[in-house]
């Protein structure tokens, strides 16, 4: 922001007047009209004149209620633009905490440490260069965090110029290979389904088979099963009415107050073979201060998603197959829809995936093998046609 047009009416009536002090410093005196409309009095006091008028100026974003401070580094003005978000309920508090744990990449690279306004063109590269060891996905939120910075200092007139917007800058590629999670094979699950069967638990120890089968049967993510309430169990539509999950805060597991996604909000029909399963846990439900079927109550609240997570990756080695989160339940589920021949836009809502593109890209080596199946299927009844048989 030019300092001139401050201080020469648009904030500041005058550039004001100063007196040196006793101890030496400056003290700038300046007047400006408030969001009352009547006229106010503020000082300032530094060392130097140019230092008086730049703490002036400091106050006036303050008072105007920008994101932007003349020394403001990137990670700040990403979290005032999310506090700022969250105060206007275009976010959840969820969503909050997520956004903030994103910018931790950039605050620890020299870019996010030093106001933006002397953030160059080179080290926008030299950090691009860098994130190439994180995973596409975070690499594409660090790149839309960097451009929303520099918009919105550019709009305040913190910078000059977008560097974002330079021909040069480019959003860089992962050199990390993605690992695709697996789902288990027909022989795998039974292996996991007969230890979850037999195997005995040590005195005091959680139980998380419920909820890794639940999510077996289901297709549920595990912060949704640890989320279900019995309100959320509709035996009489045979439903399973998805509305909320798990998260984190500050590394604590919390209840939230919606799912990951809109399109989590949904209904799972309940199968012949989740019932049970649900009917057992529903059995074994203790009261809680959060009414869930599931509650940690040794450490007084949710479950994190981990634990269980964990577990099933301890069930992964004990049967001899490659140990993997219990995320890969969710998958199997879904491979299991598809080998049966559930349509992908009926999967796509049981999953609460947003688009049907992700549920298309996710199983495309599934709905290929299927693909082939079908060709079979087409012969024989092409086969049955040129014969007469039909």
């Amino acid at each position: 922001m030019n300092k001139e047009k401050i201080f020469n009416g648009e904030f500041y009536c005058t550039k004001g007047s100063y007196r040196i002090r006793n101890n030496g410093n400056i003290e700038l005196r300046v007047r400006y009209y408030g969001h009352d409309g009547k006229l106010h009095d503020k000082s300032f006091s530094a060392p130097s004149l140019e230092k008086c008028y730049a703490k002036a100026i400091q106050f006036w974003y303050e008072y105007n209620d920008f994101l932007c401070r003349p020394s403001s580094t990137i990670p700040e003005i990403l979290e005032a633009k999310f506090a700022n978000d969250l105060k206007l309920n275009f976010i959840k508090e969820q969503t909050y905490f997520s956004n903030i744990k994103d910018t931790n990449p950039i605050k620890r690279h020299l870019v996010g440490q030093i106001p933006i306004r002397d953030v160059t063109e080179e080290l926008i590269e030299d950090f691009l260069e860098e994130i190439t060891k994180y995973a596409p996905g975070t690499i594409d939120i660090i790149f839309i965090d960097l451009k929303m910075a520099f918009r919105i200092a550019k709009n305040e007139e913190i910078v000059a110029k977008d560097i974002m917007q330079s021909r040069d800058i480019r959003k860089p590629k992962s050199s990390k290979i993605t690992k695709k999670v697996q789902a288990l094979t027909i022989e795998e699950q039974e292996l996991v389904l007969n230890d979850f069967r037999t195997r005995k638990l040590n005195y005091g120890s959680n139980d998380y088979r419920n909820q890794l089968l639940i999510q077996l049967y289901s297709g549920m993510r595990m912060g949704e099963v640890n989320a279900l309430t019995p309100e959320d169990i509709d035996f009489d539509n045979n439903v399973i009415h998805v509305r909320n999950t798990v998260i984190k805060i500050k590394e604590k597991p919390q209840l939230g107050d919606t799912t990951k996604t809109f399109a989590g909000c949904r209904d799972i029909p309940i199968s012949n073979t989740l019932r049970p399963v649900l009917e057992q846990a529903l059995s074994k439900m203790k009261p809680n201060d959060l009414n869930l079927v599931f509650y940690d109550f040794k450490n007084n609240g949710p479950f994190s998603t981990n634990v269980a997570s964990r577990y099933f990756s301890r069930v992964c080695k004990r049967v001899g197959i490659e140990p993997r989160g219990s995320h890969s339940l969710r998958h199997t589920f879904a491979t299991r829809c598809i080998e049966a021949g559930v349509p992908a836009v009926v999967l796509k809502k049981w999953l609460g995936h947003t688009d049907i593109h992700v549920t298309l890209d996710t199983y495309a080596d599934v709905f290929d093998r299927m693909h082939n199946d079908a060709v079979d299927k087409l012969d024989i009844h092409l086969d049955a046609l040129n014969n007469g048989d039909i």
